[in-house]
């Protein structure tokens, strides 16, 4: 039998006695974190145009201080994922929220270009390794035959995090700029002077402090191993074990330069990679330009755009789940693993490339935002089913694996089109900037084509399973 057509017969370990859900709280964590991670990141958005106006910044400028972000996370995703696999999740990830949510709180404290871009960047360092990680730990505490569902429901949470921020964000403004909440900080010993600090000020340093509750919560609560994780009894460690040997969780793996060439010179990585670089270039408008379009195309304020801008990424999270589920479904029914993780991306991306073409041609801000739900949620239905096949191809190494694949892709995507995306839109307009979103989205569709889950990038003495026995 290929290991493109393997046997997915549901069935589960026998089990005397009812498994704990320790692993759900595990995931709740994860999902936390997901949602946050994209909060942080997209949040700045909503406060744009108040932090140009008032540190004076241009637009190009500030699609620097966006790239600024997006070229450290890339930069740092592959030793972020190294550390994961080399010293543990636990460790590596209360040392990523840490460092992030001390430079989100210290963008708003910049005083201008440079220390606002300095702060982006060191943000980026920060958060990056935090997927890889999520990974890492869900490689090792879920179920193999859940992969995509679990895949689908961490980005379902990822894209709610950016669909909500500008509302929360707008929200978090409003309430500290009331009456009474300056009236309150007039009448602090020592925080007098924060009374008279902009809105924007004040809710970067708000937002900075949630990371911080969250390791406060996960650190004494978490093991990398779930079998050291006393509350986990028996029945649940054999089913977040069954379909793999307990070595693949218990064992770190072993980096030698056999471990760098395979993983640099996998050509499903390297597609991967690619497949996530020409979609993130279209995607990154989402988290950047999507306000200021609405603004030069519509007239419509911030204020006034932040339920328009939430709703491609509401959809988009929900597509996720469903992307997810459905690539397993698939998978089950016909044994074919590749079939079951490629066609959802694949049909996706063409589905997105023509929809987010269109949005050229119309002329309503509603009819706008209908193609790029339209957008979202084709282009999201592949994420359930690629995330699960990054973690079948990284197998013990899903962490650096996920890493690579990260930088690679947020380089060729996330940075360049905050830089590139103003050039075209101002010299040739939103029409040519859509132009090419879509010539990107059928590339990043057809990398599918080289990919194939069912062979980890590395050789070695375990037995390659499907997970979906």
């Amino acid at each position: 039998m290929s290991s493109d057509a393997l046997d997915y017969r549901e069935a589960g370990p026998r089990q005397i006695e009812p498994a704990t859900r320790v692993r759900w709280t595990v995931m709740g964590f994860l999902c936390l974190l997901s949602f946050l991670t994209y909060f942080d990141r997209v949040c700045i958005m909503r406060v744009q145009g108040d932090i140009q106006n008032d540190l004076r910044i241009s637009d190009q400028q500030m699609g620097y201080v966006f790239s600024a972000f997006w070229l450290a996370y890339s930069l740092f995703e592959l030793p972020g994922g190294w550390m994961g696999d080399r010293f543990g999740a636990r460790k590596t990830l209360t040392r990523i929220v840490l460092a992030w949510s001390l430079f989100m709180a210290l963008s708003g404290s910049a005083i201008g270009f440079a220390t606002l871009f300095t702060y982006r960047f060191l943000f980026g360092a920060g958060e990056a390794g935090a997927y890889p990680n999520i990974a890492r730990v869900q490689s090792r505490w879920m179920p193999l035959r859940s992969q995509g569902k679990i895949s689908g429901l961490l980005w379902l949470v990822a894209r709610w995090g950016g669909a909500f921020a500008p509302m929360l964000l707008g929200m978090l403004l409003r309430r500290v700029d009331s009456a009474g909440f300056r009236g309150f900080l007039d009448h602090q010993l020592g925080l007098h002077e924060m009374s008279h600090l902009p809105a924007w000020r004040l809710s970067l340093w708000i937002c900075g402090a949630f990371g911080i509750v969250w390791v406060l919560l996960f650190y004494p609560f978490f093991r990398d191993n779930p079998a050291d994780k006393r509350s986990v009894n028996r029945a649940e460690l054999e089913l977040i074990t069954a379909g793999r040997e307990t070595k693949q969780i218990e064992a770190k793996p072993h980096f030698n330069l056999q471990t760098w060439t395979a993983l640099l010179s996998s050509r499903d990585l390297w597609a991967l990679a690619m497949f996530y670089a020409f979609g993130s270039f279209g995607w990154s408008f989402f988290v950047s330009w999507l306000p200021k379009f609405f603004k030069q195309a519509y007239q419509l304020d911030y204020s006034q755009s932040e339920g328009l801008t939430a709703l491609p990424m509401l959809v988009g999270g929900a597509a996720c789940l469903a992307g997810g589920w459905l690539s397993d479904r698939i998978i089950r029914a016909t044994g074919r693993q590749r079939f079951g993780r490629a066609i959802l991306p694949i049909v996706g991306r063409a589905v997105s490339a023509g929809s987010v073409f269109a949005i050229q041609y119309v002329h309503t801000p509603m009819q706008a935002t209908a193609l790029m739900c339209l957008t979202m949620v084709a282009y999201d239905i592949g994420q359930g089913p690629s995330w699960a096949a990054i973690i079948e191809i990284g197998g013990s190494y899903s962490g650096t694996a996920a890493g690579f694949i990260n930088m690679i892709g947020n380089m060729g995507g996330n940075v360049l089109q905050p830089i590139i995306g103003p050039w075209i839109f101002t010299r040739y307009g939103w029409g040519t900037l859509f132009k090419v979103y879509a010539a990107l989205y059928l590339c990043s569709g057809a990398m599918w084509l080289i990919i194939n889950p069912a062979r980890r990038f590395y050789s070695d003495a375990e037995p390659r399973t499907s997970g979906f026995q």
